[in-house]
């Protein structure tokens, strides 16, 4: 689930320069800026910070990772919990129905309370398998040699459950299983741990990748292409943004001595009244653009009503009333309006199209400048805390009219499609998007996260998968040996990344931390990027040659026949 936070560590230094839009965090209102000034660059100032940034590239050594081969080798054991470690208050009960063994483990009140240990003959990856029943709906952690991995529920059904944990790294040797009593209440009656081959088989390649959209334009082919080609192999670092600054860009900067591959922005200022903030959005795209960086947006698209709030919790508007069964996608605005005075279409659907259309308007100006743009709208639908998100069918309508309006009415050909809803239920279905991406807050967890990465994989193997947000990056050495070469991760910014007087927030992620991620050969930044203009020159030569030569093969072909065909009838009248 994502947590916002309002990026307010870059207002307090740049607000009085470039505006103070602001990322607006849970149950916190939003005031646009009454002023946005533009920051223009000379070119004495460019030429400046181009010595600074060779300056400071060449003030960190690039780490070189290499994965830590971890081969896969069989392994399966169960045991029953009564047969580990009892103390403490826990006991070995047999009355709840449908228990194995002797009995099972009941009362655990203290982590040492209750353990089992497996011997295990190799280090490598395992799944983690409990049996537990509890009475009423609990929560409890598990842990594996004293350390932690995480929370888990019971439904309190009052049957056993098996609850797994996928993936686990677990040197060999004896291994110890602990429950770490949260809520407590839980009886445990057996644990298995098996080999996983998950990661071992993990393969990120893509099969000839293609953008959903036939008519894309050659800059988001360039952009796909380099995506797809760099997938599995090395990583895209983001940043992103508070609306309207470079604020964490720059902190990124200043801090590593490499700026992130993309920056990412938000247009949710967008359908405000007064959208000059998302001007000055649009020119510091531009700017990073010309910089040979990758673009990138959401959207916190505010409830097109009189509240303008993007949370469900805050607005009456409701999706479903917007919905509609017709073809309004290529519809111009004004014959969209005629449908509703027609009670064809609602108030809610005219209101929707309305603010895509005022999105567009604004996305169209990259466009117009050939800037490819990672395209993320719509974002965490599943987990119901936005007023998009509060239907599955409703949203899955949301997104095929914005997709279709964008691309066929406004032909924003330049927008490769991040879905992000995060649930393979709501997925939109590979026609409908480019790469499928996750938003990962786990309160400092450092791991690669591969069994999100292999979830969205089991959504789609056709597509690039990326950590479209992040509380605090991964670890890249835990990268390379899970395999996890996510095609890019997105660092969230404001108090995630700065505090509020400007300075590095290491909470999340310690300046040491930063300078190894991005300096070392997994992982792309700004200064390792191609020229894209020159790729999608490169992308369209080659289309037109095959093209060209396709039509000289048809060409032929039809000559050939009609060759043929007089043949035939010449030999048919004797000649």
């Amino acid at each position: 689930m994502r947590h916002y936070r309002i990026m307010a560590a870059a207002v307090a230094a740049i607000c009085t320069l470039s505006g103070c839009g602001v990322q607006i965090g849970r149950n916190e209102s939003m005031t646009a800026p009454e002023k946005t000034s533009v920051v223009t660059t000379t070119k004495e100032q460019t030429n400046d910070d181009s010595k600074a940034d060779e300056q400071a590239l060449k003030s960190y050594e690039e780490t070189k990772i290499v994965a830590n081969a971890i081969p896969y080798v069989k392994f399966s054991k169960s045991v029953e919990a009564e047969t580990g470690s009892v103390s403490g208050k826990a006991k070995v009960k047999s009355d709840r129905k449908g228990y194995k063994g002797k009995g099972y483990v009941t009362n655990i009140s203290a982590e040492e309370d209750w353990s089992r240990e497996i011997e295990l003959t190799d280090s490598q990856y395992y799944d983690l398998t409990i049996t537990v029943a509890s009475d009423v709906p609990c929560v409890n952690g598990i842990a594996v040699n004293g350390k932690k991995l995480q929370d888990f529920s019971a439904s309190g059904s009052g049957k056993f459950e098996k609850v797994t944990f996928k993936n686990i790294y677990i040197e060999k040797g004896k291994t110890a299983i602990s429950v770490i009593p949260v809520d407590g209440g839980l009886d445990v009656d057996s644990l298995t741990l098996t080999a996983s081959e998950d990661i071992s088989k993990l393969d990120l390649t893509i099969s000839k990748p293609a953008l959903s959209n036939k008519d894309s334009d050659y800059n988001a082919k360039a952009l796909y292409q380099y995506l797809c080609e760099s997938y599995g192999k090395q990583v895209l670092l983001g940043q992103h943004d508070t609306i309207g600054t470079s604020a964490e860009t720059d902190m990124i900067y200043k801090t590593t001595g490499k700026y992130p591959a993309i920056r990412f922005g938000d247009l949710m200022l967008a359908t405000e009244k007064d959208s000059i903030t998302t001007d000055t959005e649009m020119n510091i795209a531009m700017d990073w653009a010309s910089k040979d960086g990758i673009v990138g947006y959401m959207w916190h698209w505010a409830a097109p009503d009189d509240k303008r709030e993007y949370y469900a919790d805050q607005t009456d508007f409701d999706i479903k009333k917007a919905v509609t069964k017709e073809n309004i996608a290529e519809l111009s605005l004004e014959d969209i309006k005629k449908l509703q005075k027609d009670g064809k279409v609602s108030k809610e659907c005219v209101a929707v199209v309305q603010d895509i259309d005022t999105v567009s308007e604004k996305l169209s100006t990259l466009r117009d400048e050939g800037i490819a743009v990672l395209w993320r709208p719509l974002h965490e639908a599943s987990n119901g805390d936005f007023w998009w998100g509060n239907d599955k069918e409703a949203y899955k309508w949301l997104w095929k009219l914005m997709y279709e309006r964008q691309t066929k009415y406004h032909k924003l050909n330049n927008l490769i499609w991040v879905w992000s809803a995060q649930n393979a239920d709501w997925y939109v279905g590979d026609k409908y998007c480019d790469v499928l991406s996750c938003d990962v807050y786990d309160d400092g967890n450092k791991d690669a996260q591969v069994n999100i990465m292999l979830f969205l994989q089991s959504i789609s193997k056709n597509k690039p998968i990326a950590m479209s947000e992040c509380g605090s990056f991964p670890d890249i050495q835990s990268i390379a040996d899970e395999k996890a070469m996510w095609a890019f991760i997105g660092q969230w910014g404001g108090n995630y990344l700065m505090t509020d007087d400007g300075k590095l927030a290491e909470e999340n992620n310690t300046a040491a931390e930063l300078i190894k991620m991005y300096n070392n050969n997994l992982t792309l930044t700004r200064d390792k990027l191609p020229d894209f203009t020159h790729l999608a020159s490169s992308i369209k030569d080659t289309e037109e040659k095959s093209a060209e030569s396709k039509k000289n093969d048809s060409s032929k072909a039809d000559s050939k026949a009609k060759k043929e065909n007089t043949s035939k009838q010449n030999r048919k009248k004797g000649l």
